[in-house]
């Protein structure tokens, strides 16, 4: 429910800025907020896939407070770098209010609660409140539609919205009455740090994998194309935020089925990655077979949009129909690897897969015919599929 109202809310705003504003401020929201994504991973710095693992395996109060604490810790830093690097950027540009307005998405990210949570099956009272402002952030932008500062209003309200979220449940998560005393020293924060640069490291490499290529489309791409390939983009983007809410809810179990032995946690990931693939194996089937429907929902029914751009969308749609199928059945190798602690292996894998990406854009430059462009999506997640999985054997193989 969580994430599904995330990823609703996400959907939603989109067609109200492509209706209500100016093509280049569109792109500015884009770039913005790929940006703001890129810092909250760094700002996160790995600690909501750990964290939730070290909390079930917890077994005493003063263990808990000691992961709450040093989750904070481990964030506070890379928030610092953050936003220096942040307001950096807005000196040098023209579009630096911008940038500015994503600050609070990443002060939303220091108290990120989720990991302690969701460890904890206590989800479901921050789930509905988070549904209520995420309605009202999107009624505030709606709105505002006719506003110039359309953009500015909706990438300030959507932090602050979280900010406020993450705010209500702070005690409860970092256990503010033995903080001061807890907080670990410059020793251990290093050690921590070390740990998790491996994991920030994947997720920054998984995010450029996108990145990339949107900042490449244009040498090859016509203007039609990558507005299609923009809000296709994000659909995707959705889905996977869709598929790793439910690998982060099985997270907790998983972690106490792997404890118990190799066998259990096969025979879980088995049912799990059964009842991911009917899930989306329905998606794609809806995606191939009635795009013009998805399309008229993702667009609020506007009647008024291009027709070049509505056959361009519906061709990618059809085209990435097999895309959720493929994020699903390795969102669980990532959760092994977790579990396992081959953080090593974990950043080696998005450096693969970030390189594919590299190999592929270089081979648009020396001439791959611009037909195969709505095929990236299918190619990286196909290949993080096959790369995850070859690390999976190599390790079970070796223990």
């Amino acid at each position: 429910m969580l994430n599904v109202s995330n990823a609703l809310f996400q959907l939603l705003v989109i067609p109200i800025l492509i209706h209500y504003a100016t093509p280049v401020k569109l792109g500015v929201y884009f770039i913005a907020l790929s940006y703001g994504v890129l810092a909250s991973i760094l700002v996160n710095f790995g600690t909501s896939q750990t964290a939730v693992v070290e909390l079930r395996r917890a077994n005493i109060e003063a263990e808990k407070i000691k992961i709450g604490v040093e989750t904070l810790a481990t964030r506070f830093y890379p928030l610092l770098a953050a936003i220096l690097i942040t307001v950096s950027i807005a000196a040098v540009t023209d579009k630096g209010i911008y940038y500015l307005a994503v600050l609070p998405m990443l002060f939303a990210e220091l108290i990120n609660p989720q990991f302690h949570l969701i460890a904890q099956y206590k989800i479901n009272r921050y789930s509905i409140l988070n549904i209520g402002i995420r309605a009202l952030v999107l009624g505030l932008i709606y709105s505002c539609r006719q506003n110039e500062q359309l953009i500015l209003i909706a990438l300030l309200s959507a932090g602050l919205g979280m900010l406020l979220l993450n705010l209500l449940f702070f005690k409860k998560a970092f256990y503010t009455t033995r903080f001061f005393e807890t907080w670990p020293n410059i020793k251990r924060i290093w050690a921590l740090t070390k740990t998790h640069a491996l994991i920030v490291g994947n997720g920054i490499t998984v995010h450029l994998q996108q990145s990339l290529f949107l900042f490449a489309l244009p040498a090859f791409a016509s203007p039609i194309f990558l507005s299609a390939y923009g809000l296709i983009d994000k659909l995707i983007s959705s889905c996977r935020m869709m598929v790793n809410a439910y690998s982060a809810a099985v997270m907790p179990k998983a972690a106490g089925e792997h404890l118990q032995g190799d066998a259990q946690w096969r025979i879980l990931k088995k049912q799990q990655n059964t009842i991911l693939a009917f899930a989306c194996v329905a998606a794609g089937l809806i995606l191939y077979f009635f795009p013009a429907f998805i399309l008229s929902i993702l667009l609020l029914g506007k009647s008024n949009v291009d027709t070049a751009f509505m056959m361009e969308a519906t061709r990618l749609l059809q085209l990435i129909a097999m895309v959720p199928l493929l994020i699903a059945l390795n969102v669980l190798n990532v959760a092994e690897l977790i579990l396992d602690r081959k953080f090593k292996a974990y950043f080696g894998a998005g450096l693969i897969v970030l390189l594919i990406a590299a190999l592929f854009i270089l081979f648009l430059y020396w001439g791959l015919p611009n037909y195969t462009l709505g095929y990236y999506p299918m190619i990286i997640e196909g290949a993080c599929l096959i790369i995850y999985f070859l690390i999976i054997q190599s390790n079970r193989s070796n223990a």
